[in-house]
């Protein structure tokens, strides 16, 4: 049973600033809902009020200024799936948000929805991290910017203040000539959430030649959305041979093994983790060809 609450909508950033400090630490935002609402009946939410922001002009839109793209933080998972500018210019991105839930999840659920709830296994959150993409944080004591990847500190858990709110997140251009790839391991094949997935940002020189830079991230592995850089190391500047795939994809594996442990899942984990960055790179390097 859902418990009472208040109900107020925002249609200003100040209003809805003003709102979570009056709250003093009771308040949650809701846009799409799809997490909040299933935490509020399960008891894990029990807030005096919940504020809308779903009319807030800010928190809307997909557009690209001085090389960055910027995403509101009331865009859903559909509208990003289906942006020609995200598409362009972070496709990993609109990939993965392409697999969050069904469509009717796709057309409420929120990119700062997903980022806010910090769950390990959001489809979003490794793409994330690999396009260095950075968040827009308001409050009554002014603004700041912080990079996805310092924002997580656990599962489930940010470091944004009661009283912060979300605005946007925004992460730079692609290159024309970097690829990217994403896979994801669920229970079954589309409406449910991934056990693991992997999201990979290659840049090759001249298309083809040499990796300059390439960025790694994995879902539901790490206690906390994360570069996995062992594994970037043994790659860059080398031509992504066989070898040194195979070798990467045990820097994977161990990497995955120091942030979270040994556990009874390891077993089955760390050769799937690793199969699935070798299937995820290998769509990004084929995309170069």
């Amino acid at each position: 049973m859902i418990p009472p609450f208040d109900y107020e909508v925002a249609k200003t950033l100040e209003e809805a600033c003003s709102l979570l400090w009056e709250a003093g630490g009771e308040a949650k935002i809701i846009a799409g809902g799809t997490d909040l609402v299933i935490g509020l009946r399960n008891g894990d939410h029990k807030p005096r009020t919940l504020i809308d922001v779903t009319k807030i002009e800010q928190l809307r839109g997909i557009d690209e200024k001085n090389g960055t793209i910027r995403i509101g933080a009331a865009v859903t998972h559909g509208e990003i799936a289906a942006s020609s500018i995200v598409r362009s210019h972070g496709k990993v991105l609109s990939e993965a948000c392409s697999w969050v839930g069904s469509p009717q999840v796709r057309n409420l659920g929120t990119i700062g929805g997903n980022i806010v709830n910090a769950s390990p296994a959001a489809d979003s959150l490794p793409p994330l991290i690999v396009l260095n993409a950075k968040g827009n944080v308001v409050s009554k004591g002014g603004e700041r910017e912080v990079p996805l990847a310092d924002l997580f500190i656990g599962p489930y858990k940010t470091s944004l203040k009661p009283y912060e709110l979300l605005v946007q997140v925004a992460f730079p251009m692609l290159a024309q000539d970097a690829r990217t790839g994403y896979v994801r391991l669920a229970r079954r094949e589309a409406m449910a959430v991934a056990r693991m997935s992997v999201a990979v940002v290659v840049q090759r020189a001249g298309g083809q030649g040499t990796i300059e830079d390439i960025r790694i991230s994995a879902g539901s592995v790490t206690p906390r959305p994360c570069r996995l850089t062992d594994a970037e190391k043994v790659l860059r500047g080398g031509r992504g041979d066989p070898s040194s795939v195979q070798a990467a994809s045990k820097k994977i594996s161990e990497e995955m093994i120091r942030w979270s442990g040994v556990r009874p899942s390891t077993s089955y984990k760390a050769p799937v983790v690793e199969a699935l960055f070798v299937r995820a790179l290998r769509q990004a390097l084929e995309a170069s060809l």
